[in-house]
């Protein structure tokens, strides 16, 4: 069974008493405190991580609804390293990269080795990350179906207006 959307996403209808609870069973659930901006201490030394940090709380704070919460700052601390350390095995490659190609690399084959050594790690981060994103609702396929509905405004319908108690004019 998916997880449940928080009820300020939901675009169902529901009763009163149904939008109460959810809403109440949801509020036991939030932390009394926020996701700090600042970067955590866990990130200390990792500028690329810190750097992460502050654009996701810097995009989650523009969020009418709120996606995360200090519950989830592990996940977010382990996405933030977690992209530290994909951008490091980029570099890696990229440097092994520009011995292969040099015309007086010593030994090619173990170069060659090396490189594809590191496009299996930095696949496998790319997936977790991707996993995480997926968490995190940072990509769009985790983002359908959880945007609010935009409101719509009401159309005016005479027939409407003559049920409700109004006056009916037949249209011409």
């Amino acid at each position: 069974m998916p997880a449940k959307k928080p009820a300020s996403l939901l675009n169902s209808h529901m009763g009163a008493a149904e939008k109460a609870r959810r809403q109440q069973s949801e509020s036991a659930m939030r932390p009394a405190t926020a996701l700090p901006k600042a970067p955590p201490p866990q990130l200390k030394g990792h500028d690329t991580a810190r750097a992460t940090w502050r654009g996701l709380i810097r995009t989650y704070g523009d969020l009418e609804a709120p996606l995360v919460s200090r519950l989830d700052m592990d996940l977010l601390i382990d996405y933030c390293l977690l992209t530290e350390q994909a951008a490091e095995l980029e570099e890696m490659r990229a440097s092994c990269m520009k011995i292969f190609r040099e015309d007086g690399a010593a030994d090619k084959s173990a170069l060659l080795a090396d490189i594809v050594r590191l496009d299996g790690r930095l696949d496998r981060k790319r997936s977790l990350l991707h996993t995480l994103r997926q968490s995190l609702y940072l990509t769009p396929r985790a983002r359908a179906g959880v945007a609010p509905a935009a409101k719509e405004e009401p159309i005016d319908d005479p027939f409407e207006r003559f049920l409700n108690g109004g006056d009916w004019q037949p249209p011409v």
